[in-house]
């Protein structure tokens, strides 16, 4: 019996071990509800990665898909708490920052925090236990938001390399969410990334480098409508997109996919605890600045995707045109700071009419 139980652990150390992450893999990502398994085969059956959330998720559904040969992904929130999660009263009142406007359900926390790496220590034990292969932590980018906790993109590096080593504990792999402008410092501590909508934004070639070491970018982007015309679009042509694994979801993020080789699915899917996911996709990413008073008031979360091309509504701050960098605030109501962007940045609506940033 002795002898059975060591040659199956062996068996089950070396398929983890095999995991491999390469540039292009086609993959699917469910996090509205969970991949209904008792339906297997499901499409997209080609697909070797699939991304699933962590708590929806349960250790069936993760061994089942992994018995048919798939690199099982768990996702979780990372920096922000969210309020309907088993371990939200784990969360000390001290490390919690600001709520995210379009996702009233969350708030920024202090990544640093021992507390917080002990909750989120415990989640990555959960991904082990359940038997994923990688986990991908989202909301490390709350250095590029308003998050009222003065976090750094330092801290965001260092608390990705903290979650590296946790998850290299149980032999698992990690990936880095968005947070463009760290992913080069990384690339050697991460197996992956996943962003969301760098086409859309003309931010695809900001992975050239990352791309180059043969590891993948999981690439999300969200047509409305979602229909496999959407493939021929820059959303799969666009500048820095050829390598990428690219594909086109409705902002759920449940079943229906396009591929930009045209074809679309639509995996079948059940149950889940999330709450309706905003009809925005991408949270703001936005430097806050010393001159940036918050609104009295909370703004109402817009209903439609950001747009980019209503002008702010603001008035011009320094007389002579001041420049606004990268990722700063241009415009939004009661915004009295500069409304021009240093070249090549424009100013985009991220939620209009209250918010614009230089992109």
């Amino acid at each position: 019996m002795l002898f059975r139980f060591l040659w199956a652990a062996f068996f089950a150390g070396l398929s983890l071990a095999q995991v491999v992450f390469e540039r292009g893999q086609k993959w699917q990502i469910i996090l509205t509800g969970t991949p209904d398994v008792s339906k297997m085969p499901l499409p997209p059956i080609d697909a070797p990665v699939w991304d699933v959330d962590l708590f929806d998720s349960d250790t069936a559904t993760v061994k089942s898909l992994k018995t048919t040969g798939k690199t099982v992904i768990c996702y979780f929130s990372a920096g922000t708490v969210e309020d309907w999660r088993d371990d939200v009263k784990d969360f000390p009142i001290a490390d919690v920052g600001k709520v995210l406007p379009e996702w009233p359900n969350e708030k920024w926390i202090r990544t640093g925090s021992t507390s917080i790496r002990a909750i989120m220590a415990k989640r990555i034990k959960l991904a082990a236990d359940k038997g994923c292969d990688a986990i991908d932590p989202d909301n490390v980018d709350g250095y590029q938001n308003d998050n009222g906790l003065n976090l750094k993109n330092d801290d965001a590096v260092d608390y990705v390399k903290w979650m590296q080593q946790e998850a290299a504990k149980y032999n698992m792999k990690i990936g880095l969410k968005n947070a463009l402008d760290i992913v080069d410092t990384l690339a050697l501590y991460v197996d992956f990334a996943v962003n969301e909508q760098c086409a859309q934004f003309t931010e695809c070639e900001r992975y050239n480098n990352f791309l180059a070491t043969n590891k993948p970018v999981f690439h999300i982007e969200y047509p409305n409508p979602l229909n496999a015309n959407q493939a021929n679009t820059t959303l799969c042509t666009g500048p820095g997109s050829a390598n990428m694994s690219t594909i086109l979801k409705n902002s759920a993020l449940d079943g229906p996919t396009v591929y930009c080789d045209g074809s679309m699915v639509d995996t079948p899917t059940k149950g889940g605890t999330s709450p309706p996911r905003p009809t925005t996709t991408r949270r703001p990413t936005t430097k806050p600045t010393t001159t940036t008073k918050p609104p009295t008031t909370t703004p109402k979360p817009p209903t439609t995707t950001r747009s980019t091309t209503t002008p702010p509504t603001s008035t011009p701050g320094t007389p002579g045109g001041c420049k606004q960098k990268h990722w700063d605030q241009c415009g939004g109501q009661n915004w009295k700071g500069c409304t021009t962007c240093e070249s090549p940045y424009q100013c985009k609506g991220v939620s209009p009419p209250y918010y614009y940033q230089c992109l």
